[in-house]
């Protein structure tokens, strides 16, 4: 999730301590300017512009996790209510030669839960996105912490704002338990900011195509694994060899608005522990394909679609690899949001499959949600929605051939979660 609560003050120091961009900048303008942010002055030709959002949400929670007969002999059960605060600001520097090249470079800030123990607020702030571009009538080259070019483009199921298969309702949700494994319902590698080089082609006829490769998952200047100090990201013990490509359709017909897409992701599997020995039996290599489809238009105010992801991997689609001998898995999600003026009302149904080896039953999670945005003002929208997620045979470690433990929520093999959300959004 992308988070950051900054100071204007703090972010005006940033500017004039930053490259020479920021250095020259003489004034940051506080005026609207839609998605983009607001415009700013810059002597030196490049323009500052600044955005970002400021979301508070409520959650009433209901985890089998949270449960006291799950977190053991007499435990009591967690809260079952909650607030957060979720925030960024994203700084964007343009310029354009004289022959019309554009470049330029993109910060953007998150509020993060950066914990290293017990202690600290959990506001820290660190870079989610950060690279730098160049653009053109031939496409756009991007490089640094960015998207994938595949998850960039993939077409999913339209939903409204904050509901949907990872959104608001995981900021409620206990994540780090054993045998979680990650999100099965996520869009191709949900948005992992790797440090990675990204080709995006202009439209043609409506058809445009994307690019992306990353030697490994890692990101920003470590060279390092903070989890482990004699373990360095050069070493192969995770996913190597990162290559993204989709294809992407935007168009009409018959004053139907289409979406489409067809995006795949592959990498290779570590090839050595974190110790530095090299594994005897190598996981299968990552792959994963998705396509995807949006209507709009077919009724007024009316958006419908889905997309459907196979291949080999666990967890998030070509986030992680599978043992030898394990079948893949898949994803099937359905979506519809209708919109009548200041308000959207949407609704998702997406149902995952992944195997746990052997004879063990698969892993199957199911999201159904429903929710509402209602924008009262400019810049200020009130979101609710309604999350409810089945996860059945949720496995204690990766599967194997031979098949995979499964968790015991409390002497069941299924987790059930409900979060109910209701929050504010300050966009600008």
């Amino acid at each position: 999730m992308r988070k950051i609560l900054l100071g204007t003050t703090a972010v005006v120091g940033m500017a004039l301590t930053a490259p020479a961009a920021f250095a020259q900048a003489s004034m940051i303008g506080a005026g609207p300017h839609g998605a983009g942010g607001s415009p700013a002055v810059a002597t030196s030709g490049l323009s500052v512009r600044i955005g970002g959002f400021f979301d508070f949400t409520y959650g009433l929670v209901s985890d089998s996790v949270d449960k006291g007969s799950f977190r053991g002999a007499g435990a009591a059960s967690r809260q079952s209510t909650d607030m957060r605060t979720e925030s960024e600001i994203n700084l964007y520097v343009d310029g354009r030669a004289s022959n019309g090249l554009q470049y330029g470079a993109v910060f953007e800030l998150q509020m993060d839960n950066m914990q290293t123990s017990t202690t600290g607020s959990g506001t820290g702030v660190d870079y989610d996105e950060l690279y730098g571009f160049v653009k053109g009538a031939w496409g756009e080259l991007r490089f640094g912490q960015e998207d994938s070019a595949a998850s960039l483009m993939q077409v999913m199921a339209p939903s409204v704002l904050w509901m949907g298969r990872s959104d608001a309702w995981d900021e409620f949700a206990v994540q780090n338990y054993t045998g979680q494994g990650g999100y099965t319902m996520a869009g191709i590698n949900d948005g992992n900011d790797s440090t990675k080089i990204i080709y995006l082609s202009p439209q043609f006829s409506g058809v445009d195509f994307g690019l992306s490769y990353s030697p490994n998952r890692f990101e920003g200047e470590n060279y390092w694994q903070v989890s482990n100090s004699s373990a360095y990201q050069r070493d192969m013990t995770g996913l190597t060899n990162e290559i993204s490509a989709a294809l992407r359709y935007r168009g009409t017909l018959g004053g139907v608005g289409i979406a489409a897409s067809l995006a795949a992701q592959f990498a290779d599997a570590a090839k050595q522990s974190a110790n530095g020995v090299r594994l005897a039996t190598k996981d299968q290599n990552v792959n994963a394909y998705s396509v995807g489809l949006v209507l709009s238009g077919i009724l007024p105010g009316l958006q419908i679609g889905g997309d459907y992801t196979w291949g080999k991997y666990r967890g998030i689609p070509g986030g992680a690899s599978l043992a030898q001998g394990v079948d893949g898995s898949d994803m099937i999600g359905l979506g519809a949001v209708y919109t009548t003026g200041a308000l959207s009302i949407g609704a998702n149904y997406v149902v995952a499959n992944q195997s746990n080896g052997g004879s063990v039953a698969d892993r199957t999670s199911t999201y159904i949600g429903a929710g509402l945005a209602y924008v009262v003002a400019p810049g200020m929208t009130l979101f609710a929605n309604y999350n409810k997620i089945t996860d059945e045979n949720v496995p204690t470690a990766q599967a194997t051939k031979s098949g995979a433990a499964l968790t015991s929520f409390g002497g069941d093999k299924t987790r059930d979660i409900t979060v109910s959300v209701v929050g504010v959004r300050v966009a600008f």
